[in-house]
């Protein structure tokens, strides 16, 4: 059995990275560290089925992606969304090695071990990259958070808990009841 041991004592590049290949472990490069997570509980992975469903029930031109996926942030970052949406005018951003240009959607859900990560660092990162809507999903506390570049990073533009209908300022097609997810 092959083990992956991470050096910690330099900082890692997208080549370095890009040098794993094919890995059972999803792992991710943030700020210049290869960071590892466990595998996602199957409440979470439930969660992201039904919010794809409802996403591809939408028709949304354009292609879902779920996680993994390499999304190339920049040299120092590629990060592995839950869900990304990519529409069809962006489809040149759909290369062999992932995504390599902002996407009009992106998803993380949530969970105890990523919280502060995907609460601050890849949202800060998505936004300055470009993206139109970072939606946050916290399973534990039923709630969903987005935000957009104009927004800003600190206060969500829409924010619901338990009930509550969602919408997006992007996606024109697309409306659910956040019941439906939870």
């Amino acid at each position: 059995m092959n083990t992956l041991t991470i050096d910690k004592t330099r900082e890692w590049t997208v080549d370095d990275y890009l040098l794993l290949g094919e890995i059972k472990t999803p792992c991710q490069l943030i700020n210049g560290e290869l960071v590892m997570s466990p595998a996602p509980t199957p409440h979470h992975q439930r969660v992201l089925r039904k919010l794809f469903k409802v996403l591809d029930a939408a028709s949304l031109p354009g292609e879902i992606f779920f996680s993994p996926i390499d999304l190339h942030i920049d040299s120092k970052n590629v990060f592995q969304p839950d869900l990304v949406y990519l529409p069809d005018r962006s489809k040149d951003y759909l290369t062999e090695r992932g995504i390599e240009g902002p996407p009009d959607l992106i998803v993380e859900i949530i969970s105890p071990s990523n919280s502060y990560t995907d609460r601050n660092q890849k949202k800060n990162s998505y936004l300055k990259f470009g993206i139109k809507e970072y939606w946050i999903i916290d399973p534990g506390n039923e709630t969903i958070e987005i935000y957009t570049p104009e927004g800003g990073i600190d206060v969500p533009v829409f924010f619901a808990s338990k009930d509550g209908e969602v919408t997006s300022s992007i996606l024109k097609n697309m409306s659910f009841n956040l019941k439906e997810i939870f």
